[in-house]
C-alpha cells in the first residue's frame, strides 16, 4: 500500500500531521522567492514571527520509504486566521529585510565572475554555490541598482540559473551535467500539455563591439549556419563578447517547446531537468528544464505535483 505524507517542523518542533489541513510548495526558478502556504487545524498555536519552517515531502509503501523531496528552509512571513477559524501560515525561503532593497553603486575591476558573486552574496548574508565557468571580468558596473536585479541580470548575462533557497545564492550552468534528471512517463499524468511555436531558431549568434586596442569595430560568431542573431554591446574583449553571444544564443532559443504536467508526486526542483518518456509516439521525448513546479499535499489526495518545463 502507497501512502503520502509530510514532515513539517516550525523552529525545529514536529507538527503532528493532525494539525495541518493541506500544504503546498511553489519552487520558481530566477529571483521569485519560493514559497510554502500551510492551511492549519484552528485549535492550532500561531507561530512567532521569527519562526523558521521546514518541509517534508514523502512516499512510502509498506513502509518503506519510496520518494522524498526536501522542500527547503523557510522563513514565517504571515499568519492569517480567516472566520474566527482555520489558521493559514505562509513562509518564503528568502528572509525580505532592507538589505535587498538597498541600491548599490559598485566597480568590480580585474576579478573573476565567482568573486563578484561572493561579494554580492556577502553584502545579502547568504553563503555560495557556484557551478559556472568562472570567466575573467575586467571592469563590470553596478549602478544605483539592488544586488537582486544584480544578479538577475548577470545570470542573463552568463545563461546562469540564479536563484535564493535554504540561505545559499545558487548560480549554475542551466547545461551542467550534475543537475538532477527527474523521469516522467507522460501516458501516466493527470493531465499533460505540449506546445511547440513557430519562433525562430537561430543556429548562430554574431556580436559586434568596439575594440579599443585597434579602435575598429570588431565581430565574433559562435554556432554555425543560419539563421544568424546579430547582438552589439559593449563588450570588453573577444572572450566577453564570445561568452555574452553564447549565452544570448541560448536564451533565444528558449521556449520554441514548452509544456505542464500534472502527476503524483515527484522528486523535481526549479532549475533541474525531466526526461519525458511515453510520449505520443515519442515525438517529444527528451530532456527539458523545468520553470517552476508546485507540490501539494493534503489527506484527500496525498502528495501532488504540477511542472512547466521548456526546451
Amino acid at each position: 500500500m502507497v501512502n503520502d505524507f509530510i514532515e513539517l517542523t516550525i523552529n525545529g518542533e514536529f507538527v503532528d500531521i493532525e494539525n495541518i489541513i493541506s500544504c503546498s510548495f511553489d519552487d520558481s526558478a530566477g529571483v521569485k522567492s519560493d514559497r510554502v502556504t500551510l492551511k492549519m487545524m484552528p485549535s492550532f498555536s500561531r507561530p512567532a514571527p521569527s519562526s523558521k519552517v521546514e518541509l517534508f515531502f514523502k512516499t512510502f509503501k509498506n513502509k518503506e520509504l519510496l520518494t522524498e523531496l526536501n522542500a527547503g528552509l523557510f522563513h514565517l512571513q504571515t499568519v492569517t486566521r480567516s472566520d474566527n477559524k482555520a489558521l493559514t501560515i505562509t513562509a518564503t525561503g528568502v528572509e525580505f529585510n532592507a538589505k535587498q532593497k538597498e541600491k548599490i553603486s559598485h566597480h568590480y575591476n580585474e576579478t573573476k565572475l565567482s568573486s563578484v558573486i561572493d561579494i554580492v552574496a556577502k553584502r545579502l548574508g547568504h553563503k555560495v554555490k557556484f557551478l559556472l565557468d568562472d570567466v575573467a571580468v575586467k571592469s563590470l558596473n553596478q549602478t544605483n541598482e539592488t544586488d537582486i536585479n544584480f544578479l538577475d541580470r548577470l545570470a542573463k548575462d552568463y545563461n546562469a540559473l540564479f536563484s535564493i533557497k535554504n540561505d545559499f545564492i545558487y548560480f549554475i550552468n542551466k547545461d551542467e551535467d550534475t543537475l538532477p534528471v527527474a523521469k516522467i512517463d507522460v501516458s501516466k499524468c493527470s493531465s499533460s500539455s505540449l506546445k511547440h511555436s513557430s519562433k525562430t531558431f537561430y543556429k548562430s549568434c554574431e556580436a559586434s563591439y568596439h575594440n579599443v586596442d585597434t579602435a575598429k569595430q570588431t565581430s565574433v560568431v559562435v554556432g554555425d549556419g543560419e539563421p544568424l542573431k546579430k547582438i552589439h554591446g559593449a563588450y570588453k574583449d573577444e572572450v566577453d563578447a564570445k561568452v555574452k553571444a553564447e549565452a544570448h544564443l541560448k536564451m533565444i532559443n528558449k521556449g520554441i517547446v514548452t509544456g505542464s504536467f500534472s502527476l503524483t508526486g515527484v522528486n523535481v526542483y526549479a532549475g533541474t531537468k525531466v526526461e519525458l518518456f511515453n510520449t505520443y509516439k515519442g515525438e517529444d521525448d527528451g530532456i527539458y528544464s523545468v520553470e517552476n513546479c508546485k507540490h501539494s499535499w493534503s489527506h484527500t489526495n496525498g502528495w501532488m505535483t504540477s511542472l512547466n518545463i521548456e526546451n
